[in-house]
């Protein structure tokens, strides 16, 4: 299972999984969910000289955390895998992959518990309160994935205020992925993407493509085995620079 790289806080983790494993005594079993491993490091803005992320500590729900059934069938759990699979992917693939998976999820007849979901949107609610702190103007590539968690948050309270429990839970996932999408492992590997799409496939021939492209081709596989080893800073600074050689916007 691959790491979406969002954190908790040391005190904060075991209270809400405490409240999360109490929601599901009280009606159905959660699916589990991605859950970041990375060495804590303080909140804040990450690599704010080159292409920054958002090092967010707050635990965030996933789609297991949200969604479930009694006894949860093949088509939960599928679906619940291609959201999890999709953060091997950077924004522009993942966020496409994921499009499909809300689509499918809400089309499954869902059993949403109500506390889960409560507690789901308040981490959602946290998480941005912790974002509000960083202090200092942001980028356009994470301001606007911050105000689209706090709209989708919004619809959440929205559906939950008219007891619609699913609509409510799939639009707290959607409101806690556009946060995750601000973090060092999703903009490292989206910098990855761009790099690799723009280089396209590697010349049949040592030396028979331009210096500067060679480079950045270096430079995009050495930012592919720092995520591997959960070096996002470093994957992002390759990345970044990768793109200034090849000339190409950032997403």
């Amino acid at each position: 299972m691959q790491k979406l790289g969002i954190v908790a806080p040391r005190g904060a983790r075991g209270s809400l999984r405490r409240r999360v494993r109490a929601a599901a005594v009280i009606a159905v079993p959660l699916l589990g969910g991605c859950r970041e491993t990375l060495t804590q490091v303080e909140s804040g803005v990450v690599e704010s000289g080159t292409w920054p992320a958002l090092q967010i500590e707050q635990l965030l729900p996933s789609l297991g955390d949200a969604i479930g059934t009694g006894q949860p069938g093949a088509e939960v759990m599928a679906v619940v895998d291609r959201w999890e699979a999709s953060w091997d992917h950077g924004t522009a693939v993942g966020g496409d992959l994921r499009q499909v998976v809300y689509l499918d999820a809400a089309a499954l007849p869902l059993t949403v518990d109500s506390v889960a979901v409560r507690v789901a949107t308040e981490s959602v609610r946290e998480a941005l309160a912790e974002v509000s702190r960083f202090g200092g103007s942001l980028p356009p590539h994470l301001t606007t994935r911050i105000d689209d968690a706090g709209r989708f948050l919004r619809e959440a309270e929205m559906a939950r205020g008219v007891g619609d429990w699913s609509r409510a839970g799939l639009a707290g996932v959607r409101a806690a992925d556009a946060l995750r999408e601000t973090s060092p492992r999703s903009v490292a590997l989206t910098l990855a993407e761009v790099v690799e799409d723009a280089l396209g496939p590697p010349p049949p021939e040592v030396g028979a493509e331009p210096v500067g492209m060679a480079r950045a081709r270096r430079l995009a596989w050495w930012s592919r085995i720092a995520i591997r080893r959960e070096q996002y800073s470093l994957a992002i600074q390759r990345g970044y620079y990768a793109c200034l050689l090849l000339g190409v916007r950032l997403p």
